[in-house]
């Protein structure tokens, strides 16, 4: 019995050394083993057994999605990167001192200046932001909320050194034919996992404590001219091509769900396609097009923007077209959305009302449904078209701030159908839609 009892032990200590070796051992990037002689052959990698990520426990694996970043970038791509089914806890801050920010959030996942790289999840690989963070402005003295007001208003109170934000938990910059597929990215941004440090209430909980609270994301004070805008993205594509998003959620989001920011004139920006993703209960917007050309948005949910913390837009689908970091203009061009589902965004479903300008765009086979203006135009946005699509809402505000009611130009208001709608703007065309209470 003691010799059985002795072995029972020994393989109880291995299995435990095994254990925490696993979340110890990171695969790092050797460039006498990965040469450029075989740069090009895909390496298959896994975040457990590469890079010790842990899934479906309270162990933090920030660490590990950061070294296969540094992996696949180092060796510039070729690398196809395996979540295993399971939830894997992610997010940090590091506390700075200095004039841009309190706490700044470090990216998840990121793939830069990267060719020919696959981000893939098996069956329920969830990415899901960590309890103990902080979110929004903050005094640097003693940690509490700034009581900045999130009302849309200008903010002549907020300085950047008070701020707190969270990142992006994929980010995808100066790369060509990436895909990330099957993976639910998850920011934690609800009720029951959100403390309010303000003297106001934040929209989806009423809860109010001063105290910093270790067990949830910790709300301060608004920054920017509407609720909180810092950074907290699902997915970032900027200044790249041949890009594939692919049944992936994002939801809960303090910012938006996924957001596009290429340049529409350069050849490497094209050809982004977003197909059969659930991009649900993010603060600002589901879907953020600040730029970029040849835009593809497929058989995927924009719904409940807004409904827990809301920012600025509040919509499914805002079309912004801005400048970039070097101040140079961008537009969005040539974007359709096919057999797509908006519903119940606290401030519409579609706005392409602000921006440097957006022409031909295409919503084809959509359910638009709205409880306030369903679709939202500006004057620097031409060549709309919406075809085939069951649009409900109250107004419709089109080209020059002109509204229109959708039921006033309905041929048949029995039917709520129309053969034929369009708007006073020639460029503007719906066609074949169906309008539904």
């Amino acid at each position: 019995m003691k010799l059985s009892a002795l072995w029972v032990t020994l393989i109880f200590l291995q299995l435990f050394n095994s254990t925490g070796y696993a979340q110890r051992k990171v695969l790092s990037y050797d460039s006498l083993k990965h040469s450029s002689r075989v740069s090009k052959a895909i390496i298959k990698l896994n975040i457990q057994k590469d890079f010790g990520a842990i899934p479906n426990d309270t162990i933090n694996d920030h660490a590990a999605f950061q070294a296969a970043s540094d992996f696949i970038n180092r060796r510039k791509g070729n690398c196809e990167l395996i979540i295993p089914t399971g939830t894997y806890i992610v997010g940090k801050q590091e506390k700075l001192k200095n004039r841009d920010y309190f706490y700044r959030g470090s990216d998840v996942i990121q793939i830069i200046n990267a060719t020919n790289v696959t981000i893939k999840g098996e069956t329920g690989a969830k990415l899901k932001y960590d309890v103990g963070l902080r979110f929004g402005t903050f005094e640097p003295t003693d940690g509490s909320s700034t009581n900045i007001t999130m009302d849309c208003t200008v903010k002549t109170k907020t300085t950047s050194n008070k701020r707190a934000d969270l990142g992006r938990c994929i980010v995808v910059a100066g790369s060509r034919n990436v895909i990330v597929e099957n993976l639910e990215l998850d920011g934690n941004f609800y009720s029951e996992t959100l403390n309010n440090m303000n003297t106001y209430n934040v929209k989806c909980t009423d809860k109010k404590s001063a105290a910093f609270d270790p067990k949830k994301i910790n709300i301060g004070g608004g920054y920017g001219d509407c609720g909180i805008q810092l950074a907290h993205y699902g997915v970032f594509i900027s200044h790249s091509g041949d890009v594939v998003i692919r049944k992936v959620t994002a939801e809960r989001f303090g910012l938006d769900g996924i957001q596009v920011a290429n340049s529409h004139t350069e050849p490497a920006q094209k050809n982004v396609k977003i197909i059969q993703c659930n991009l649900d209960f993010n603060a600002r917007t589901a879907l953020a097009l600040t730029g970029g050309d040849q835009i593809e948005i497929t058989g995927t949910s924009l719904t409940n923007t807004g409904r827990c913390i809301y920012a600025s837009t509040g919509t499914g689908v805002d079309i912004e077209a801005q400048l970039d970091a070097k101040r140079k203009e961008k537009l969005v061009t040539n974007v359709k959305f096919t057999n797509c589902k908006f519903s119940n965004n606290s401030s519409g479903e579609i706005l392409a009302k602000f921006g440097l300008g957006s022409s031909n765009i295409t919503f084809e086979g959509c359910d638009i449904k709205s409880s306030t203006r369903a679709i939202n135009l500006g004057r620097k946005n031409t060549g709309y078209k919406f075809v085939n699509n069951r649009i409900s809402g109250t107004k419709i505000i089109l080209l020059e701030g002109k509204k229109i009611d959708i039921r006033d130009e309905v041929q048949s208001k029995s039917a709520r159908s129309a053969n034929s709608l369009r708007t006073a703007g020639p460029s503007n065309v719906f066609q074949n839609n169906v309008l539904v209470d």
